[in-house]
C-alpha cells in the first residue's frame, strides 16, 4: 500500500499540511532458483570417460578438452549436425560423476539436475578404464541416490576409445557385460576420437529419443508469492536495554518499526506527529515508567533519538538541525553583505534625538494653547491683507 499523501491530513484549520506517509515496506525473502538446461540427450560417466570429445564430434560445440579430469567443470549444450539421422539432436554434456556425488563428492550434486528434463541418458563408459564395469555400476548407484525419478530414465551405453588396441580387443566381451549389467540392448562401442560409429550412434539416438513418450516429471517445489500480510497489533512492542550501556533503549516491534519507515523525517509536522503516535501507543509513557530520563537515547528499527517526554516532538534528525544551521547561516550573511537597515534619516533625523525629550515636550505647556479658546481676530495686525469673499 502506498503512503497518503498530505491531502489526507488537511484539515478546517491546516488547509495545506506539510504531512505526507512513505509507502509501507514490502515483504522480503530470499529465494533459490535453480536453472535446468533442457535438451534430448544427457551425457553421463565418470571423469575423462570423452563425454567432450563425443559433444564436439557429433556437434558444433567446442567445449574444453583435455587429458585429464574434471576438464569440464560447467554444462555444455550442442546440436547435432552430422547425417540426416540425427541432426537436430540437442545434446548435453555435464561434468564426470563420481563415488560419493549425490552426497556433494565432486561436481555431480551441482549439476545432475540439467539431466533431470532429458529424455534419454546417453552412459558413457571409458573402455580403458581398469574396471569398466564397476564403474557402470557406480554411476548408477549415484543416480538412484540422488533421484529415483533420474534413476529410470532409459539409457543407452556406449564403450568409449576402442581406437586403442587393448580396447579393441576386448570390445565384444566388455560390451557383453555391460549388457548383462544394464538388462538392455542398447550398448554400441564407438571412438570419440575417430568418429567411429559416432553417426551411427546420433541416428540410433534421434529415433529412440522421437518414440519416448513426455515423462511426467516431479511438480517443483511450490512457493507462495502472494503478498504478506502488513497489518500489525499496535501495542505489540518490546522495549530493551543494556545495563552496560546506561540511557540508551531499543524499542522494537512490527507496526512501531513500520510507521518510523513511512515517516517523511525532513518534515518537522511529520515528526511531530510520529511524536504523537509514541504517545499514542503508550510508549512514552513505558519509556518513562522504565526509567528513561530526558535526553536518554531511544532508537527504533535505523532511527535514533533523544528522549523528551514533555515535547510531541521527540525527534529532529541531525540532518534537519544542520540544514537549518545552514540556512540561518546564509541569511545572516546575506543580511550581513545588504548593510544596514534602511532608516528615514541616516543621520540627525528624529529616530536619533532624545525620546524622552519628545515624550516631554507637552510638559512644558508649548502646545496648551490649542486646548484653550481664543479670537482668532488677536492675531491679525494692522497692516494684514485679508482676502474675503
Amino acid at each position: 500500500r502506498g503512503g497518503r499523501g498530505n491531502a489526507a491530513f488537511m484539515t478546517a484549520r491546516y488547509t495545506a499540511p506539510k504531512v505526507a506517509e512513505r509507502g509501507e515496506p514490502g515483504s522480503k525473502r530470499w529465494l533459490s532458483i535453480e536453472l535446468r538446461l533442457v535438451a534430448d540427450v544427457g551425457f553421463l560417466g565418470v571423469p575423462n570417460a570423452g563425454k567432450s570429445t563425443l559433444l564436439a564430434a557429433a556437434s558444433a560445440a567446442r567445449p574444453k578438452i583435455a587429458n585429464y579430469p574434471f576438464t569440464t567443470i560447467i554444462p555444455n549444450l550442442g546440436v547435432c549436425d552430422i547425417g540426416d539421422e540425427g541432426a537436430g539432436l540437442v545434446l548435453c554434456d555435464i561434468p564426470g560423476l563420481i563415488e560419493g556425488a549425490s552426497g556433494g563428492a565432486g561436481l555431480g550434486q551441482a549439476f545432475l539436475r540439467h539431466v533431470q528434463r532429458c529424455k534419454v541418458l546417453l552412459h558413457v563408459v571409458d573402455g580403458t578404464s581398469k574396471d569398466p564395469i564397476g564403474d557402470f555400476i557406480t554411476i548408477n548407484k549415484e543416480l538412484q541416490k540422488y533421484d529415483e525419478f533420474l534413476a529410470t530414465k532409459p539409457q543407452v551405453v556406449v564403450l568409449n576409445k576402442v581406437d586403442v588396441s587393448e580396447v579393441c580387443e576386448m570390445k565384444d566381451e566388455i560390451v557383453e557385460e555391460l549388457r548383462n549389467v544394464a538388462g538392455h540392448s542398447r550398448v554400441l562401442a564407438i571412438s570419440a576420437v575417430t568418429r567411429e560409429n559416432v553417426k551411427e550412434l546420433m541416428g540410433r539416438l534421434k529415433k529412440f529419443v522421437a518414440v519416448q513418450p513426455d515423462a511426467d516429471l516431479p511438480p517443483p517445489p511450490e512457493i507462495d508469492l502472494s503478498k504478506a500480510g502488513l497489518d500489525y497489533e499496535s501495542d505489540d512492542f518490546e522495549i530493551m536495554s543494556d545495563p552496560a550501556y546506561p540511557g540508551q533503549w531499543r524499542v522494537s516491534g512490527t507496526y512501531v518499526e513500520q510507521i518510523a519507515r513511512m515517516t517523511h523525517w525532513e518534515y518537522p509536522e511529520a515528526v511531530e506527529r510520529f511524536g504523537r503516535q509514541l504517545q499514542a501507543l503508550g510508549i512514552s509513557e513505558e519509556l518513562e515508567r522504565r526509567g528513561a530520563a530526558e535526553g536518554d537515547l531511544v532508537m527504533v528499527d535505523k532511527y535514533d533519538f533523544d528522549f523528551s517526554p514533555s515535547m510531541t516532538n521527540p525527534y529532529i534528525p541531525a540532518e534537519l538541525l544542520e540544514r537549518d544551521e545552514l540556512e540561518s547561516s546564509q541569511k545572516r550573511k546575506e543580511e550581513d553583505e545588504q548593510g544596514p537597515e534602511w532608516r528615514p534619516f541616516r543621520e540627525g533625523g528624529f529616530l536619533d534625538m532624545d525620546t524622552e525629550e519628545l515624550l516631554g515636550f507637552n510638559e512644558a505647556g508649548d502646545w496648551n494653547l490649542l486646548d484653550e479658546e481664543f479670537d482668532a481676530e488677536e492675531l491679525v495686525y494692522a497692516d494684514d491683507e485679508i482676502w474675503v469673499s
